[in-house]
């Protein structure tokens, strides 16, 4: 009987059934063993891929070396608690890249919530400057015994777009990064130089019409503010540069005074025009002007060469930035509607002058008054650069023919080159008031990436799914079994 049994036992454990289950069995264990472990050091490790297509939760190049090279401490506080933060919640997005700037050693990151300690936000802000509410963020740090903060609120940290039919607006792009990195750049800086928008002259409002340009200009540490030059009677002295954009009235005498002093204390200035259909003269801005040469003509720019304009838009030039010296790099985008600037045959050894866009041979300058002169014929200059060294102290003056490039709307028409557009200027601005380690992380959108397929690809793509598919499978474990039956 032993020796039946024993035998039994052998055929059974000598069986190929056996043999295979046993492997299968063994192999099973192994994988199952080799996910445990590594799903263990992906946790240890905090090992993490982010495949979205604008890397919504990782920190760019920019944002990482000045986070490397911080020397100060800085505290983010939001004013929240992030243990009620949902999964679906954008604040939660937020969190989560918060979490990747709390991994650098001078960067410390806090959760405080208004409901549960109600004093919190007149600690923070005792004069109500920073005008702080609840889920706000606040970053602080202190240069040279100062404190100095910055607030961010939920406009800050998001794209958003207004939708017409619903009444409503909704979010179509994360500026987390650009806020915070800004705001640590800010807060950490010795110096915060400040540009002045003028206003008087019907100029384009920079709080309505350039709120995304100064947003980029206030991440790079400069202040932003308004001035206008006939009741403040001088240029302040803390001003680096003065923007005029888009007058559509020519300053007065007293005004063009008040620049022409600001420059010869070796102030620095971009004028932006643009085509006016009404077409005002502009005496004094162009006295402003030949004083470096230049002076604006009074054209509105076409392209007769249908390859260098928008299709039937002859009035929507494609341009080309060459290599120079104020933007070393090359560029192109859209400029519609513009005027050309005119560089005078005026040549003085304290004047260098540097072209910086042109358009091509075939561009005119259509005259909006005939009563002006004739047609202007191209290349047509619509950005000049200007050193000037003929007074006390150097100036720099940029003259360019469009000033819709950089504005809110280019954004929304023309997408990615508004990025380009703002690096340009950033680009050409740094030659003037020399931004250190300027920051150029632009919007983070929510865009989805889709698949179009036609009808009759679609109706292929069925039936692989839906026959194909299930009648390999089946195949393939028919197999199997009957192979197995034999074993």
């Amino acid at each position: 009987m032993a020796n039946n049994e024993k035998k039994k036992i052998k055929g059974f454990l000598n069986k190929k059934s056996f043999k295979y289950g046993t492997n299968a069995a063994i192999i099973t264990a192994a994988v199952i063993v080799m996910a445990v472990v590594l799903n263990l050091l992906v946790g240890m490790l905090d090992l993490k891929l982010d495949l979205t297509p604008n890397k919504l939760f990782s920190l760019s190049e920019p944002t990482v070396n000045i986070l490397k090279n911080l020397d100060k401490d800085v505290e983010i506080i939001g004013l929240f608690d992030d243990t009620e933060i949902s999964t679906g919640d954008g604040y939660k997005e937020v969190t989560d890249l918060l979490g990747l700037y709390e991994k650098y050693p001078h960067i410390t990151v806090k959760y405080v919530d208004p409901e549960r300690n109600p004093g919190i936000i007149n600690q923070l802000d005792p004069d109500d400057s920073l005008d702080l509410r609840s889920t706000d963020f606040l970053v602080r740090s202190v240069v040279n015994g100062v404190e100095k903060k910055k607030t961010l609120d939920y406009y800050d940290l998001f794209e958003m777009e207004f939708d017409q039919y619903s009444f409503s607006r909704y979010v179509t792009g994360s500026n987390a990064e650009q806020g915070f990195t800004g705001a640590i750049k800010y807060v950490t800086s010795d110096y915060t130089p400040v540009v002045y928008f003028t206003e008087g002259h019907e100029e384009y409002d920079v709080d309505t019409y350039y709120r995304n340009l100064k947003g980029y200009l206030e991440k790079n540490n400069i202040l932003v503010k308004k001035i206008n030059l006939m009741t403040a009677g001088k240029v302040p002295d803390d001003a680096k540069l003065v923007v005029v954009a888009s007058p559509k009235k020519d300053f007065s005498y007293a005004e063009r005074d008040v620049m022409d002093l600001y420059f010869q204390d070796g102030g620095n200035a971009i004028f932006m025009f643009d085509y006016l259909e009404n077409d005002p003269s502009f005496d004094q801005l162009n006295s402003l002007l030949n004083k470096f040469n230049l002076a604006v003509n009074y054209d509105k720019v076409m392209e007769t060469n249908e390859n260098m304009h928008l299709a039937q838009d002859p009035y929507t030039l494609v341009v080309h930035g060459d290599y120079n010296s104020v933007v070393p790099d090359r560029f192109t985008t859209f400029l519609t509607n513009s005027r050309s600037i005119n560089i005078l045959k005026n040549e003085k050894e304290y004047i260098t002058t540097i072209p910086l866009i042109s358009t091509s041979e075939t561009a005119v300058g259509e005259m909006v008054n005939k009563s002006r002169g004739e047609n202007l014929k191209g290349p047509l200059d619509l950005a000049v650069a200007v050193e000037y060294k003929g007074s006390q102290k150097p100036s720099k003056v940029i003259a360019i023919g469009n000033s819709t490039f950089v504005n809110d709307s280019a954004y929304q028409i023309y997408g990615d080159y508004y990025f380009s557009n703002v690096n340009y200027f950033m680009t050409a601005l740094n030659w003037m008031v020399e931004i250190k380690d300027e920051i150029i992380v632009p919007t983070k959108s929510y865009d989805v990436n889709r698949f179009n397929i036609t009808g009759r690809q679609a109706n292929v793509m069925s039936w692989i799914l839906v026959v194909v598919f299930p009648l390999l499978i089946l195949g393939t474990g028919l197999m199997v079994y009957l192979r197995r039956r034999h074993l």
